[in-house]
């Protein structure tokens, strides 16, 4: 079953129904020089960002709080042109970061205006929490900035801070911020949290909240933050989560909350953590996923049945984004497919109808 919607087609994939986001075959509806393969995808609480291999941004979904950066407050469910020279971006619940090539660090949204507002410099690296962010300096100094009210800034006080500030000096090579814990990963693989650890998020074997950086463990390879959960891939390919189990986001089999981090599986090669769900990408390039799956399907099983393990999805993915309740992947042939919530149109596809 096939439905041409201009630059979208919605393909039948095994008992799910996904939409493929720039294929060959169909027009886009700003630009004619969409490209069929992309660089980068984030997934916010409820938008969406693509950003090309030539730097140009695109963004869609929800614009309350003027999230899409094209100095409206309107909603989009089709793409729209932010701008160019983009290097990398990353999707808060209400705002959006973006790097530019020459290390800019812009940003719109909630707090910001509605259009991209260069606010710092020298950065290569961002993560963006719900209200708070990260972000690394070339040399792998680590500054935060934002809502503190748990601790999230790390700054060991619980003050919020408007623009960003140092955190720690050191050669750290990955960042991942969730609704209000963060975590960094240094160069050698040891990992640390801090921040909101109600449901043990943070991985440090308590239900402590935390001010400063605390150290997780060794062997880490990369790292992705849900809303209350946490997931990590070490060096050998395992995959580790922790935290927040009520929708089964863990992936363990229960619904227990878990303080440590749990070996979910092996041969994963990418990760990514929507606010109550997980996906993984294994060396074979089949996506997996678990987690809460109600009334949007965002799993992309077909169903809107809550997985508590890893439910296979497809085959032939290098790269996954998952927001609140939508998620998107790419294909090792370039295309884009999205399903889940599109309320606000963060799927992309010009309507405001859930896929599954």
């Amino acid at each position: 079953m096939k439905e041409l919607i201009k630059m979208f087609t919605a393909l039948l994939v095994g008992s799910a129904t996904m939409l493929c986001i720039s294929c060959e075959t169909v027009d886009p509806p700003v630009s004619n020089t969409w490209a069929n393969e992309y660089g980068f995808v984030a997934a916010g609480g409820n938008h969406t960002m693509v950003l090309e291999p030539n730097g140009t941004l695109w963004t869609w979904g929800s614009n309350l709080w003027g999230q899409l950066g094209d100095s409206t407050v309107e909603d989009r469910n089709r793409p729209s042109q932010v701008g160019t020279g983009y290097a990398s971006a990353s999707a808060g619940q209400e705002y959006s970061l973006a790097l530019k090539a020459d290390g800019t660090l812009w940003a719109w949204g909630r707090d910001y205006k509605k259009f991209p507002t260069q606010i710092d410099t020298g950065f290569n690296a961002i993560a963006a929490g719900d209200f708070h962010a990260l972000a690394l300096k070339a040399n792998g100094t680590l500054c935060t900035w934002g809502s503190n009210e748990y601790g999230q800034l790390g700054s060991v006080s619980f003050n919020d801070s408007p623009t960003p500030k140092y955190l720690l000096e050191s050669d750290f090579v990955a960042i991942a911020a969730g609704r209000a814990h963060s975590l960094a990963l240094h160069r050698d693989g040891s990992l640390y949290a801090w921040g909101r650890n109600a449901s043990g998020q943070l991985g440090d074997s308590t239900f402590s909240d935390k001010t400063e950086p605390v150290f997780i463990g060794l062997g880490y390879a990369s790292i992705a933050a849900g809303s209350n959960h946490t997931l990590a891939l070490k060096t050998d390919g395992t995959l580790w989560s922790w935290g927040r189990n009520n929708f089964g986001q863990i992936g363990d089999g229960t619904a227990f909350d878990r303080k440590y981090p749990v070996q979910i599986g092996s041969e994963y090669i990418s990760i990514a953590a929507g606010a109550f769900f997980s996906a993984a990408i294994k060396s074979d390039g089949t996506l997996w996923a678990w987690g809460d799956n109600n009334y949007f399907g965002h799993l992309g099983d077909g169903t809107n049945v809550n997985r508590d393990t890893p439910v296979m999805i497809g085959s032939g993915y290098d790269q996954i984004a998952a927001g609140g309740a939508h998620m998107l992947a790419r294909k090792t042939d370039g295309t884009l497919w999205a399903w889940g919530d599109n309320y606000f149109g963060q799927i992309g596809d010009g309507s405001n109808i859930a896929k599954s």
